[in-house]
């Protein structure tokens, strides 16, 4: 039998990711659109929160769809998505960027007038917010699993983001969430499932991240 024609006003079907990386390879603008628009918000959202810095992260997710666009033929579907592919180049690029400032000394100067035989070392900062470690290390690991985890949140349904930030910003138990919010306690309990089922669901295709949802099943 014959499947039925897809509908003038249907949405077209999504290619998969293997197709859509094989049309890129082959220099298909259209299938680059598309992968561009369904994942440069999860990347942007990831490399904000990573570095703490808008214009850094929008300057990864650039180099990260350049090397998307000359390097496409080298992704494998049976080694994740394409997103996965994605979130791992922009890791690699945004810990590059975080030990080259880390490694750069900064002059600053203790006065304005002072010439620079008088200024002083300061410790390289990212943001302006904290110095980080030229070496990769438990601080960093510990900042990207945050940085992906608080992205796949904030793209959750309101009412299933709002327990876990409560539980989990706040240490909230699900009887003080309830209180929080005027719901009854059954109704938390069955927004957190979902919502942890949600976060292992988005979290499960990050090979780093496939066990961040599962150290705590919300049942406080």
């Amino acid at each position: 039998m014959e499947p039925p024609a897809r509908r003038s006003g249907d949405p077209p079907e999504r290619r998969s990711d293997a197709a859509i990386a094989t049309l890129i390879a082959a220099g298909d603008e259209p299938a680059f659109m598309e992968a561009y628009d369904a994942h440069v918000v999860v990347l942007f959202g990831v490399m904000t929160r990573f570095l703490g810095d808008r214009e850094a992260a929008a300057e990864v997710v650039q180099e990260t769809y350049l090397a998307l666009w000359q390097r496409a033929a080298s992704y494998r579907a049976d080694a994740g998505s394409l997103r996965t592919w994605l979130l791992s180049v922009a890791r690699h690029r945004a810990l590059d960027r975080l030990r080259a400032e880390a490694r750069r000394p900064r002059l600053v100067a203790i006065a304005d007038g002072i010439d620079d035989r008088s200024a002083r070392w300061s410790e390289p900062t990212i943001g302006g917010t904290a110095s980080v470690d030229a070496q990769p290390g438990p601080s960093l690991e510990r900042r990207w699993t945050q940085a992906v985890v608080r992205a796949a949140v904030a793209g959750m349904p309101a009412d299933e983001r709002s327990v876990l930030v409560l539980a989990y910003d706040e240490d909230l138990s699900q009887s003080q969430i309830a209180a929080r919010l005027g719901l009854p306690i059954g109704t938390v309990k069955s927004r957190t499932r979902r919502a942890m089922a949600r976060l292992r669901e988005l979290l499960a295709p990050i090979p780093d991240l496939r066990t961040a949802a599962e150290s705590d099943d919300g049942s406080r």
